[in-house]
């Protein structure tokens, strides 16, 4: 081979080897800094909270028994004290309680709404980019998303910059970006009221009964929110219509309601009516109520074994229930501490999931 030769090869060789280095550099140097933040999400945690840590803390909120403020009813307080106790299981200081609540307040009057403009749901009206719906209509996910931010990658109030220090204004439109920007602050003094009342500030996250058929029982009961009552109305397969007062309505009554959601959650197959579904579960004390479980409405006046209404708990000192004629499937605060809820007397009951 001659010198010429030599120097051309070398020089062919050192034009494919950079051609080889500009395509594999880059790639090895991605791969480096994928290895980096994985390894530092392994050891450090994500600052956002991981997907089952801070919610399966939350399926259980502690509630004190809230004072009366200003024109707010026991639904709107129970959902304050939701969002404070998921706040506070994030680290969250209660200025950040205070733009969260504000928020909600704007958003929803502090109520779960299954309707609102557009797609937009639930206590902070959330789009369904952010989540599906049930978790859009979980008072406690619903929170934890405004807090850490969406499903579809959008922003959080933890992921803006120095959000304990704006205006609540500003901090509430970085996550929500609003038609209304300026809306939030007339709701400003109303929560700082609210996160500075003690049975407000002292809700937190208890132990939950996170896990089992009893979430997927409450995620699948969360999904009819908005149905309509209708006296007799429904199947195992979903709304239907009814007779009676029911007739021109497609929608649940209660039992058919609980009946429906057991059954497409866990495959069991409850009766038909609340006093055969009360016969038909393993009775479980008020103390050890977890999510799922079944609760009976008996009045007083009424003969022994028979029950005029049912619902499903929700871990959270809820009840989702299809309630009377003329409203609809909604969530509802409810104490099980005090003798007569509702002026009736409750019972609990937990159906058997299939294996």
């Amino acid at each position: 081979m001659t010198v010429l030769a030599t120097a051309e090869l070398k020089r062919n060789l050192w034009r494919v080897g950079r051609r080889v280095l500009a395509v594999v550099l880059p790639v090895l140097l991605v791969g480096a800094l994928a290895v980096g933040v994985f390894t530092s999400v392994l050891f450090e945690g994500d600052p956002s909270g991981d997907e089952d840590g801070a919610l399966v803390g939350c399926a259980v909120i502690a509630r004190p028994a809230p004072i009366d403020i200003g024109s707010l009813d026991a639904e709107q307080l129970a959902n304050a004290q939701t969002i404070v106790a998921v706040g506070r299981a994030l680290g969250v200081p209660s200025r950040g309680w205070v733009i969260a609540l504000s928020t909600a307040l704007q958003e929803s009057l502090l109520r779960n709404l299954p309707y609102g403009d557009r797609d937009s749901i639930g206590l902070f009206q959330q789009r369904d980019a952010w989540g599906s719906r049930a978790d859009r209509l979980d008072p406690a996910m619903s929170s934890r998303m405004f807090f850490t931010g969406g499903k579809g990658g959008q922003r959080g109030l933890l992921s803006v910059p120095d959000y304990l220090d704006l205006p609540v204004t500003r901090a509430a439109q970085a996550v929500q970006v609003s038609a209304f920007p300026g809306a939030y602050a007339k709701w400003e003094n109303l929560a700082r009221q609210l996160a500075s009342t003690p049975s407000i500030a002292a809700s937190e996250c208890a132990s939950g009964f996170g896990g089992g058929a009893g979430s997927k029982v409450v995620e699948v009961a969360l999904t009819q929110l908005g149905i309509p009552y209708s006296w007799g109305g429904g199947t195992l397969s979903g709304p239907g219509r009814g007779f009676g007062k029911g007739a021109s309505t497609v929608g649940f009554d209660c039992s058919s309601f609980t009946r429906y959601v057991w059954f497409q959650a866990a495959g069991v197959t409850l009766p038909r009516v609340a006093s055969d579904q009360a016969a038909a579960v393993t009775p479980v004390s008020l103390g050890e109520i977890r999510a799922g479980d079944l609760l009976f409405f008996h009045d007083p006046r009424d003969r022994l074994g028979f029950f005029h209404h049912v619902g499903l708990y929700d871990g959270r000192g809820n009840i989702i229930h299809a309630p009377t004629t003329g409203r609809t499937v909604e969530v509802k605060p409810i104490d099980l501490t005090v003798d007569h809820p509702w002026g009736d007397t409750v019972v609990a009951g937990r159906p058997t999931a299939k294996p």
